[in-house]
């Protein structure tokens, strides 16, 4: 994995307080070699932007004294914000500006590390943070902040904190009942780590597959009057439980899908281009976030499309494609169809929990067409080999595509 997905993943864990000590530690060695251009500009701009407006902010902070430190990053980090939007001709330059940033998230840290230590748990409330949960194991962060370890092979009942049965597992599908006498909505969060799947069936009825690296914040159970509204960040397949009294909508960063009951495959990787809808059956509208539905701002799909917003120029595409290429990873295909192999790199990472790292200059942009089901990553990379030669090795977690084979790589382009 690449250092700025890597980043994604770990200031997320951070944020949802996920992250093992050596994942932290990993964190802020990124942070600290900023100057040595692992991490790009654009990178750090959005995990700033997301710090700011709370979307990466360490949850169940009790302390006073954090609050107060984190108050005074925010008040730090605006006279270079303001600077940089006054000056038109000079522009305050960009290393000096992120330098700054990153001396503010070694603050962050400092405050992480801070809370760690002295915070003390409020009766009935375990710290997520000193739970030290395994990074590779599936979570479910309850309402109040307790984060609960799901075994894919267990069987457990998930209760609130009055007793009462809110979910119950059996295997790798999670099952809410539903509770109509509750007049609040309360929320969970499950975590899929990657290398990993797993079923989620709401309140109302609502399957939710949902892939590897992903999350899903959803309320414990719906409430009559209001919309059916949940939060994605990665890949989930969705088949919508009909009530034409109360839509169902996903939102994924700046866009909400709208629909009352349908199957729709949704992806929304924060390091991915583009926030992907593809509709399998039924019809769905999509529209950004705050946007007014009885004004003209809404895309909407017929069965067969695909809508694809890309984030950085803020524009929408819709596209006639087969469906299947995009939900065949929830009966545990790999599908590549004229896949660049940059996009089937974040995938393969994804799938099996690793890091792959391509110091070649020609496997990027190759385009390749393949089905994979049950094989091995090794597998999946000497079959890609039969097309373009190249050497790689793996060291534990990490794979490593070596550049020294590419005067062979050339040659044989040319003889072809």
């Amino acid at each position: 994995m690449n250092s700025k997905n890597l980043t994604y993943r770990l200031f997320q864990k951070l944020a949802d307080n996920t992250i093992s000590k050596e994942e932290f530690d990993k964190l802020m060695e990124l942070i600290k070699v900023r100057e040595t251009n692992n991490i790009s500009d654009a990178a750090w701009a959005a995990q700033w932007k997301k710090i700011k407006s709370s979307k990466y902010f360490i949850r169940e902070r009790h302390d006073l004294d954090s609050k107060v430190l984190f108050q005074k990053i925010l008040n730090k980090i605006e006279p270079l914000e303001n600077l940089q939007k006054a000056k038109k001709k000079k522009i305050l330059a960009p290393k000096v500006y992120w330098t700054g940033i990153a001396a503010c998230f070694l603050i962050i840290a400092g405050i992480f590390t801070f809370y760690k230590k002295n915070t003390v748990p409020q009766p009935g409330l375990t710290n997520p943070i000193e739970q030290h949960l395994d990074a590779n194991a599936i979570t479910l962060q309850l309402d109040n902040g307790n984060i609960e370890t799901i075994s894919e092979s267990g069987e457990r009942k998930i209760t609130s904190p009055t007793g009462g049965l809110l979910a119950s597992q059996q295997g790798n599908t999670l099952e809410y009942k539903g509770n109509k006498a509750q007049e609040k909505l309360v929320y969970n969060t499950l975590n899929i780590p990657f290398g990993k799947q797993f079923e989620l069936l709401l309140s109302d009825g609502t399957q939710v597959t949902l892939n590897s690296g992903s999350s899903l914040r959803y309320p414990v159970n719906f409430i009559a009057g209001k919309d059916r509204k949940v939060y994605l960040k990665g890949e989930a397949f969705f088949d919508v439980a009909k009530d034409a009294s109360h839509p169902f909508i996903v939102n994924a960063d700046q866009i909400n899908i709208r629909v009352l009951g349908t199957q729709f495959n949704l992806s929304f990787y924060p390091e991915d281009e583009d926030i992907s809808t593809v509709l399998v059956e039924g019809s769905v509208a999509l529209y950004k976030e705050g946007a007014d539905m009885k004004k003209n701002t809404t895309t909407q799909l017929v069965p067969g499309q695909q809508a694809a917003f890309n984030k950085s120029k803020n524009e929408m595409s819709v596209n006639q494609v087969d469906t299947h290429n995009h939900t065949a990873w929830k009966d545990g295909y790999l599908l590549f169809k004229a896949s660049p192999f940059y996009r089937i790199r974040s995938k393969l990472e994804r799938h099996f929990n690793i890091s792959i790292e391509d110091k070649t200059q020609l496997l990027h942009n190759q385009v390749y067409t393949a089905t994979f089901r049950n094989e091995t990553i090794e597998e999946i990379l000497e079959a890609f080999k039969e097309d373009t030669p190249f050497q790689y090795k793996r060291e534990g977690s990490k794979i490593t595509i070596l550049d020294n084979n590419n005067a062979n790589l050339k040659k044989d382009a040319y003889e072809k």
